[in-house]
């Protein structure tokens, strides 16, 4: 079993290079399905969630393979449209393969896919959606969905989830009809989807806006399609908050990302300095320990993003003073905050709110991760913390992160990965 041995109390000098966003690459992976062709997905993560998604591309007949930092997926031998339930219970990005199947296929069958741990996630909203534009859906041990009589309708997601925009997007696209989806999550990373879908010959417009249309393009043929998903905003977001914990000053390279980015109205007025250079935030500046952060709710787009919350949390522990977070999207995603109280931190949980009592001294400790971003948190804490620290459970960190040890030991962190 892997864990990462941390001797922390160092503060962080250097540049990180973020690679592209793992909540575009997933879905854009399972998009390639659509394509009788070739797809490459450039700078492309080599995380154990791509990895999963390329075993699911293989199970059904398609190809997958890196060339160098380049994805490629060769659809053309794509033949199944029953998902593989061994590979779908480790993964939820798989649950974005239904539409992407039912687009090619008229079919799609899956079983409940599996994922973090961070509270309930049923993908009853992806069905909902599936419905609402035409598609029959029969439920059981496993759900099936029927979409051959075509897709022709408007749906008003119930909540702007990001999957099942996503979702209801892809199996629109090789129709014939006009899908309207309303309440749409307004996420960067859907631009991403819709772009490659109009690489493909389908015609999608209002992507990153409340209301996408699409209108399905039946005559879609194999295509080699380029595309470079936009860089991690999650990833940069836990890079500062990495900063913020530990002091010191970071430098994002070329795929720095936009300032309008929450940490921009978070940290104004604070001891944490931005730069920006072109419209991006380009360095982050931490001289010294900043003042608690107030009151921060995680909501959908724009608002602050529920998977950088358990980062915040745990950056809150250094800051001296008071800090309340507030889960809008994911309301049981506290369950890191057992793990962190092991390291003496100040943290009460009360339903989907929690209250930091920053600035006092955190002892180091060993801990385990139980999901991909209360791993990145418990990181947070232990490179912050003087002593020898462990964090257990580097297999839910990989989902999400590649290399994360090597990037924090080039800006000044004492990591190390040990096969216990």
């Amino acid at each position: 079993m892997e864990k990462f041995v941390i001797n922390g109390g160092k503060r962080l000098f250097g540049e990180v290079k973020i690679q592209s966003a793992k909540n575009s690459v997933l879905p854009l992976i399972a998009a390639s399905v659509i394509n009788d062709g070739k797809t490459y997905i450039e700078n492309c993560p080599k995380i154990s969630d791509v990895l999963v998604m390329m075993k699911i591309i293989k199970e059904i007949g398609g190809k997958a393979y890196f060339d160098k930092d380049d994805l490629v997926i060769d659809g053309r031998g794509i033949d199944k449209w029953i998902l593989p339930c061994d590979l779908t219970r480790e993964i939820r990005a798989s649950v974005f393969t239904v539409g992407a199947l039912i687009s090619r296929f008229g079919y799609a069958s899956t079983c409940v896919p599996g994922g973090c741990n961070i509270g309930d996630r049923p993908i009853d909203i992806h069905i909902e959606a599936l419905r609402g534009l035409g598609a029959k859906v029969i439920e059981g041990d496993e759900v099936i969905f029927d979409g051959t009589k075509g897709l022709d309708g408007c749906v008003t997601l119930r909540f702007p989830s990001v999957g099942a925009t996503e979702n209801a997007m892809m199996a629109a696209a090789r129709g014939s009809g006009t899908c309207v989806i309303k309440n749409a999550a307004k996420e960067p990373e859907i631009i991403d989807l819709q772009k490659y879908l109009n690489a493909l010959g389908a015609e999608v417009q209002g992507g990153g806006s409340d209301t996408v249309v699409v209108r399905g393009k039946d005559k879609i043929i194999g295509r080699e399609v380029r595309i470079r998903p936009i860089a991690d905003r999650i990833e940069a977001g836990t890079f500062a908050f990495f900063t913020v914990a530990c002091g010191g000053e970071i430098r994002f390279l070329e795929e720095s990302f936009p300032k309008y980015l929450f940490l921009s109205e978070i940290f104004r007025n604070n001891a944490c300095k931005i730069y920006v250079k072109n419209g991006k935030i380009e360095v982050i500046k931490v001289e010294e320990r900043p003042k608690g952060f107030g009151k921060i709710c995680a909501m959908p787009y724009p608002g602050f993003p529920t998977d950088l919350q358990p980062q915040l949390v745990a950056a809150s522990c250094f800051a001296k003073g008071l800090t309340v977070v507030v889960d809008k999207v994911f309301p049981n995603r506290f369950s890191f905050v057992e793990q962190l109280l092991k390291t003496n931190a100040d943290i009460e949980v009360f339903g989907n709110a929690c209250v930091v009592s920053g600035g006092k001294a955190l002892t180091s400790a060993e801990t385990y991760a139980g999901d991909l971003r209360g791993g990145a948190a418990l990181i947070t804490a232990a490179i912050a913390t003087e002593g020898k620290s462990v964090v257990g459970g580097v297999r839910y960190i990989d989902r999400g992160y590649e290399n994360i040890e090597k990037k924090l030991r080039n800006i000044g962190a004492d990591v190390s990965r040990v096969d216990f």
